[in-house]
């Protein structure tokens, strides 16, 4: 009875790490990234905040109406001696309205409303530039990860084929066929080859806490982590940085139209209504309502003189960021050229790859016999392994690195 809750004990913790056990692949763990950075939601922020903007500018297209009042008393007032005719007396009072309506200014707030609109994209496309960078970072931790424990694997059966052999050479040297020092030297590799796989899991638990840092999830050492496909390389680039030149570029070309309009004559209504005294008619000094209204234009010349001034600073500005995209693409053409060449490079290496681990399987086959039958030394048998186990990491290292090249060139085209 005990027998059996042991083994049903044994069974169900088996079949819960089985269940514990995640699966990660790039896409996943690109997508959580993007996700849990902070500039995903500081688009929402920058967003809203446009939106807000665009509304204050819209609050002039609509009469700007104030409040005004006064209390005055004057040293000498004007006088008459007509009978009839009172005198203005010295302190006078007012308080009203003043009302201004612009004709002429849509035409600039629509201007206005699209500047703030490129402004917010702008902002929005510096925040891609900020989670390309996390996602390369992430492909980058990625690849490594997938290197570490394609290195594990192999010295994992390295020791188990050296454990082997230290079972047969134990045998031997106890039936005197074969010295103590072969053993010896066994076991010591056995040692090493633990010293690199405890070196191995360190590194990996350090790449996996910088992932679970940046994905905002739990990622462990033992996760399986699925080999990406990159199957396709991308033709077009796609990258925020060309993005936000070209919205920039835009965004001066705006500026010019605005400084343009803002230098015409501004048309606008105007009414002023107030209640107190003397009111426009000094000679009446009692209280009452009294107001004007009217059409009136406004043009603020020194515009002109500074017009040209702002034209030329913002050409400078252009000029700059076009020379700012030609420096980019530049750079991104001679990265991606050289992420080409050593996709092809891996491409070739890894058929020399797979010839050479065929021939290594060979000799190590026959340095085993060998090695059982006392016709070499185990220190020579650990050369045969040493040039095996290469060979395989090799090849595995550069399949997968031909992978992660591929991977790398969609990203930097940005995708």
């Amino acid at each position: 009875m005990v027998r059996k809750f042991i083994i049903s004990a044994f069974i169900f913790l088996f079949v819960l790490k089985g269940e514990a056990q995640q699966h990660w692949s790039l896409d996943q763990l690109l997508e959580k990234a993007v996700e849990h950075y902070p500039a995903t939601k500081q688009k929402e922020y920058v967003r809203s905040l446009g939106k807000e903007n665009v509304k204050i500018l819209g609050f002039n297209e609509y009469p700007q109406v104030s409040v005004t009042g006064q209390a005055t008393y004057q040293s000498e007032v004007t006088k008459f001696s007509f009978t009839g005719i009172v005198s203005p007396k010295p302190d006078n009072y007012n308080i009203g309205l003043d009302l201004r309506y612009p004709l002429t200014e849509f035409d600039v707030l629509k201007s206005k409303k699209e500047i703030e609109e490129a402004r917010t994209e702008l902002g929005i496309q510096q925040l891609d530039i900020d989670l390309q960078k996390v996602k390369e970072r992430v492909t980058a931790l990625y690849g490594n990860i997938l290197l570490q424990k394609e290195n594990k694997k192999i010295l994992l059966v390295r020791k188990s084929e050296l454990e082997t052999q230290t079972k047969k050479v134990a045998s031997a040297v106890a039936n005197g066929a074969v010295l103590k020092s072969n053993q010896l030297v066994l076991e010591s590799e056995i040692l090493s080859t633990e010293q690199k796989v405890a070196d191995i899991d360190a590194t990996l638990t350090a790449l996996t806490q910088e992932l679970s840092l940046l994905t905002g999830i739990t990622i462990a050492a033992d996760n399986d982590f699925v080999l990406p496909a990159a199957d396709i390389l991308q033709a077009e680039i796609n990258r925020p940085e060309i993005k936000l030149f070209q919205s920039q570029i835009g965004l001066l070309t705006m500026q010019d139209k605005l400084l343009k309009k803002e230098n015409r004559a501004k048309l606008y209504l105007f009414g002023q209504g107030f209640y107190g005294r003397p009111g426009y008619n000094f000679l009446n000094q009692s209280f009452r309502p009294y107001g004007i209204a009217g059409v009136g234009i406004n043009w603020n010349i020194n515009n002109s003189v500074t017009q040209k001034n702002k034209e030329k600073t913002n050409a400078i500005n252009r000029q700059i960021v076009e020379q700012q995209q030609t420096t980019f693409e530049l750079n991104l053409q001679t990265a991606l050229l050289q992420k080409q060449t050593e996709i092809n490079k891996y491409q070739f290496i890894i058929s020399k790859d797979q010839e050479i681990v065929g021939k290594r399987k060979e000799i190590l086959k026959v340095a085993s016999s060998q090695l059982e039958n006392g016709a070499i030394t185990s220190t020579e048998y650990i050369t045969e392994l040493n040039a095996e186990n290469s060979a395989e990491l090799n090849l595995l290292f550069h399949q997968i690195q031909r992978v992660i090249a591929r991977v790398q060139y969609n990203s930097l085209a940005g995708y």
